[in-house]
């Protein structure tokens, strides 16, 4: 039962971030917190600099925080989707 939770709140965490996100969002976030690319490659990656890129990953996680709010997903939902099986 657990499992069958965790994959229906990944895959909605999968759909609000290809709803809610710019392309660019979700590349610098897959970047940055997926990939774990250091912030000056990922800006230099993006054709930005290090402050747009902050800007932009700020963004990104406001309109992310908004959007699973609206859906009832709380911070605990989300960490526990993402935690190690």
């Amino acid at each position: 039962e657990l499992s069958v939770e965790r994959s229906d709140t990944l895959n909605r965490i999968r759909r609000i971030i290809d709803e809610e996100l710019t392309d660019r969002q979700r590349q610098a976030l897959l970047m940055l917190s997926v990939q774990d690319t250091p912030i000056e490659e990922a800006a230099r990656r993006l054709k930005t600099n290090r402050n747009a890129l902050y800007k932009l990953l700020h963004d990104a996680r406001l309109r992310l925080k908004r959007r699973l709010s609206m859906e009832g997903l709380s911070a605990h939902e989300v960490l526990t989707a993402f935690e190690n099986r």
